[in-house]
């Protein structure tokens, strides 16, 4: 019986983990092309960003399924609300849309 329950918490905490956005830096840019900023992302959900303009800031998101949410900090402040896509070749992208239209992608 044991078995069972060691199985089943192993399969649950493989998919939670498995729908969070993988840690690294990622330069992020305007839906025409121009520099945006740099988001780092941490484990746990932390992260950092360094805006195009220099100013720089930390926060938390929220991740679940590939959706990506701001619950704190620079990209929070701007209303970015988003999702991360993984291609085969392990490449992870970001898409983040703002309250008032701002597009930004984050590769």
């Amino acid at each position: 019986m044991r078995v069972p329950l060691l199985l089943a918490f192993v399969l649950f905490a493989t998919t939670a983990l498995a729908q969070f956005p993988p840690p690294g830096v990622y330069a992020c840019f305007h839906a025409d092309g121009a520099a945006f900023g740099e988001l780092t992302l941490l484990v746990a959900g932390d992260y950092a960003f360094t805006a195009a303009d220099g100013s720089a800031g930390s926060g938390q998101v929220a991740s679940a399924g590939t959706d990506v949410n701001p619950l704190s900090g620079p990209l929070h402040a701007l209303g970015l609300t988003g999702a991360f896509g993984t291609d085969e070749a392990g490449r992870t992208s970001f898409r983040f849309i703002g309250r008032d239209g701002l597009v930004v992608t984050c590769d």
